[in-house]
């Protein structure tokens, strides 16, 4: 599409064309692998370096020279998302129910709800409108999912969660009777798992975006709007309240509370409550400036220990 058909599709005013509107344009592409037909949205001037001329770009008025072609637009950052919408070409392509999924007649399946084949819907199950479940994507008995939520390949939702105990030296399976709740706009990657809850559900609340590869235990409640990163485990009775970001390879205990905003820097590991608003990192996870200060220390121990070593055969000398 041209440039022109693309300031009309992102709507709004204070958005125009620079330049030659006709110029056709075929994908978003960034400064190191662009061409003539593709738009470099640039919201660092560094990047105008080595670009050539002829290659357009999406930027705010002063990046513009005066031969450039393009789209002008104060804060080309923020409007990446809907630059890459406009030419997504790994769009949802079907709509409907594919007939190799496996679905049972106890689920409440909403209007334009899309379900790819292999996927496994079971009794209860309850699926609202616009949802897209990808193929071989499971969920078992009492999921229900939201409007407008995103379920990738190969997730599992509502299976038993890791409820043991120990009687007379012998380990007891605890039966696992609730189910999995998830609002609306919610995503959740492939091979992500999310356990049942014993005797109530398990929580994933609107807006929140879980990445591939997660483990969330039984009873857990993740609040709105939070994002979980890839090998993130969360276990079992842990409350994460809203906006809250967990970073990669994080380990949450059981039956801790992460506070609003928080955010879990990757490889954490958390041991005990965390207030709103906090930055924690390191295992135990703990203040992150603290944190870092911490190994600033630890990668200093080997000196210390030599001048320490020394210090002694130095007393030790004085006494004699």
């Amino acid at each position: 599409m041209n440039l022109s058909l693309i300031a009309e599709k992102l709507n709004d005013e204070k958005i125009y064309v620079k330049g030659n509107s006709n110029i056709e344009i075929n994908r978003i592409a960034s400064p190191e692998d662009s061409d003539e037909k593709s738009l470099c949205i640039i919201w660092d001037k560094k990047a105008l370096e080595n670009l050539d001329i002829n290659i357009p770009i999406a930027a705010p008025q002063e990046f513009f020279e005066a031969q450039r072609n393009g789209i002008i637009c104060e804060n080309p950052r923020a409007l990446l998302p809907k630059f890459l919408e406009i030419f997504n070409v790994n769009q949802n392509k079907i709509t409907g129910i594919d007939e190799r999924a496996l679905i049972s007649p106890e689920a409440i399946i909403s209007p334009n709800v899309t379900i790819y084949a292999g996927a496994f819907i079971g009794e209860g199950c309850v699926i609202g409108e616009g949802t897209v479940v990808e193929a071989n994507a499971v969920l078992l008995k009492n999921v229900k999912v939201g409007k407008n939520c995103l379920i990738h390949s190969g997730a599992v939702i509502g299976c038993d969660g890791f409820g043991f105990a120990r009687e007379k030296g012998n380990i007891i399976k605890i039966p696992q009777n609730g189910g999995v709740f998830i609002g609306d706009d919610v995503e959740i990657g492939a091979c992500t798992t999310i356990d049942r809850g014993t005797m109530n559900d398990t929580e994933i609340n609107s807006g929140t975006k879980i990445d591939n590869h997660v483990q969330i235990g039984h009873n857990v409640k993740v609040g709105k709007n939070c994002i979980i990163c890839s090998m993130t485990g969360i276990a079992g009775s842990s409350i994460i309240e809203d906006y809250v970001t967990i970073s990669v390879q994080a380990g949450i205990t059981d039956h801790v509370k992460i506070g609003k905003g928080s955010i879990i820097a990757g490889r954490s590991g958390v041991t005990h409550d965390i207030p709103a608003g906090s930055i924690v990192s390191g295992f135990p996870a703990r203040p992150h400036n603290e944190a870092k200060r911490a190994l600033v220390l630890a990668a200093d121990l080997p000196s210390l220990f030599k001048r320490i070593k020394q210090l002694e055969k130095k007393l030790e000398g004085m006494q004699k």
